[in-house]
């Protein structure tokens, strides 16, 4: 113990020698849109580490003592509360200061003996805050005094001491007053949004505290400092805490006559629809994921015996609910990916229908055995539960699968997600009908032309921008964006109400650190007649590829294009995976969704037809990525463009 506190001073000095170091580096913080004097409480709790030197005593009612030296030092847990204040300028240095409740309570024993201390304080801690790596994250330390207010202690003593117990005793020799120094780290969560007044923080704490010379030494001569009474104190906890919003900075407003920002907004144009029934034409991914170092089918993928296989019907999947489906949008893509499990039974049905159809399967794994082994076990479920031929199918195992995923450039955090993908079983039919999509009735709850689009057009270079939305007793910020465009569902927006007019107030920050704004009315209505069905079509793309766009030429043409009637209105968006870094997956998104659209555009010409289109790329945004990107399967039905067809009203 003793030698712990003697390393506590130097190790508070090395730590404040450290800060300064990092503090010299640090730039002051430009602005800050914080709090500058905050006031609140806080609590928490002690874990006090308690050394007791030799030259203490407990005296025994009826005569006699027993020393420290028969007993071990001890510990404890004690609560810690009060009140504070605060001055943070958003700079290196501000103040801190706390009164509080200080409880240092510990429990030493040793032998059978046991001694319960309870000595509490109410403490006075000011503190010097140093912020490191920014406003809301600092470093504090600093000095405190100490008044007594509670000195009482329990002693049990061993059987055979021939003693009674002693409860709620007094300590004897307690200093009315002690001192100490104190310090730790601490982190501001804003509860609010920026210039909303009174801000308020919600700062979890966690702190070191070293309160020495607490008692006067019980035996002559041996008033030793570090041998009488001293606590050190680790401790947790949560500071609340308010302060006056500063005034809101100067600001640029960029009215229509300024080049400077030019923004776009598109409200949608027959108003917003509660939903819309969907058909969808779900593609079947031709491909098996196993287990790395397993060659026996997956327990994801449904199979049945070859009496229910008799009776399969790929059509009762258009309607079946998936098992834990919960929300509409977790509904609709647990009903696709059950569509997808039940691959081997399409499969094995369809080969049925198409006798003349062959298949090769591929399997890939870091075995060549183990990938044959799984290409083989897809093979005997085909042919013992659909009675296809073994001759019409053909295995083949290598270590590398034909379209595998990952490049040279594959971060190195994504690559277990690649080798995760690259275990599997690639169907090649001879016949492309074999893959054809499944047709699928759902309801589509958020519909694409339900969306907000903004376009932020400027002159100078923006490093972000968001969007505040308020009116009608609502306000919603939406951001930080990074492109020129984006949507947003009005559908929250106008929540149950019928009509709304709202304000959109863009806030732009340019590279060089100026703020633009500009503030701009629009009204959202409800819908009132029911909306056309719409029709679904989706196209799947290989990893990091935009060019696959090409070998569903035809289906575009063929299939998609003579179902977009005249005057309609075609949504196209582009998804990807998460694999990859973000700005290059939004713009391979995009890449996918304009390749898509020029195809349609071409072939709808031909015929003559007047479509609207509104193409766009949504990269790897989790809330609008149509499946969850946790296993393989799902990233690669996120590698997708999605065609929705509005028909004219």
């Amino acid at each position: 113990m003793k030698r712990l506190q003697s390393m506590l001073l130097p190790g508070a000095l090395a730590a404040l020698m450290t800060v300064g170091a990092m503090t010299n580096a640090q730039a002051q913080s430009a602005s800050y849109d914080g709090a500058k004097f905050r006031v609140g409480v806080f609590g928490g709790l002690n874990f006090n580490s308690i050394g007791v030197g030799g030259n203490n005593v407990i005296e025994i009612p009826g005569g006699g003592s027993i020393t420290q030296r028969d007993l071990s030092d001890g510990t404890g847990l004690g609560p810690y509360g009060g009140l504070l204040a605060e001055y943070n300028t958003g700079n290196i240095i501000g103040v801190h200061f706390r009164v509080g409740y200080d409880d240092r309570r510990a429990t030493m024993s040793n032998g059978g003996r046991e001694w319960k201390t309870r000595l509490t304080y109410v403490s006075f801690e000011p503190g010097l805050r140093v912020n490191l790596a920014s406003p809301d994250f600092a470093f504090t330390v600093g000095p405190f005094i100490s008044a007594n207010v509670g000195k009482s202690f329990d002693y049990t003593p061993a059987p055979g001491d021939g003693v009674a117990p002693i409860t709620d005793g007094e300590l004897k020799d307690v200093k009315p007053t002690t001192f100490g120094l104190w310090g730790g780290v601490s982190y501001d969560i804003h509860l609010n949004s920026p210039g909303v007044s009174p801000q308020w923080y919600l700062t979890p704490f966690f702190e070191g505290s070293w309160m020495v010379d607490q008692k006067k030494a019980d035996l002559p001569n041996q008033d030793n400092l570090a041998d009488v009474w001293s606590t050190v104190t680790v401790r947790g906890g949560l500071q609340l805490k308010f302060g006056k919003a500063p005034a809101a900075a100067e600001q640029v407003v960029v009215t229509e006559s300024l080049p400077m920002m030019d923004i776009s907004l598109r409200t949608p144009p027959s108003g917003i629809i509660e939903a819309r029934m969907l058909k969808e034409y779900f593609p079947l991914r031709n491909y098996l994921f196993f287990d790395r170092g397993t060659t026996s089918l997956p327990s994801k993928y449904v199979t049945m015996s070859s009496g229910d296989a008799a009776g399969f019907d790929e059509h009762s999947l258009a309607q079946a609910q998936a098992p834990g489906a919960g929300d509409a949008q977790a509904t609709r893509s647990a009903r696709q990916m059950n569509v997808y499990y039940n691959a081997l039974n399409i499969y094995g049905e369809r080969m049925k229908k198409n006798p003349s159809v062959t298949v090769s399967l591929v399997g890939a794994a870091p075995s060549e055995s183990d990938a044959l082994a799984a290409a083989e076990s897809v093979k005997s479920y085909m042919v013992n539960t659909f009675g296809i031929d073994a001759s019409r199918i053909s295995t083949k195992g290598q270590k590398r699968a034909p379209n595998a995923s990952g490049t040279r450039v594959t971060p190195k955090d994504d690559l277990p997600m690649v080798a995760e993908e690259n275990v599997r079983v690639e169907v090649h039919p001879s016949d492309i009908s074999i893959l054809q999509p499944v047709e699928i009735q759902s309801v589509q709850q958020e519909p694409s032309d339900n969306d907000l689009i903004l376009n932020v057009k400027t002159d100078v270079p923006v490093a972000s921008w968001t969007v505040s939305v308020t009116g009608e007793g609502t306000s919603n910020t939406y951001g930080p964006y990074y492109g020129p465009i984006q949507r947003i569902d009005a559908k929250p927006i106008l929540a149950s109400r019928s009509s709304g007019e709202y304000t959109a107030t863009v806030t732009a920050i340019t590279q060089d650190g100026k703020t633009v704004v500009k503030v701009m009315p629009f009204n959202l209505f409800r819908k009132e007649t029911p909306p056309a069905a719409g029709e679904r079509y989706s196209i799947l793309f290989e990893y990091d590829d935009s060019k696959t766009v090409q070998t569903y030429d035809d289906f575009l043409r063929q299939t998609v294009a003579p179902r977009i009637p005249d005057g309609s209105t075609v949504y196209v968006h582009g998804h990807t995976d998460i694999i990859g870094e973000e700005q290059h997956n939004l713009e391979l998104s995009s890449s996918r969704a304009t390749s898509a659209e020029a195809v349609l555009q071409d072939e709808l010409q031909k015929m003559g037809r007047n479509v609207t289109f509104d193409a766009y790329g949504f990269g790897e945004t989790d809330f609008r990525a149509p499946f969850a990107n946790t296993t393989p399967e799902s990233r690669y039905y996120n590698r997708t463009v999605i065609i929705d067809i509005v028909p004219g009203s």
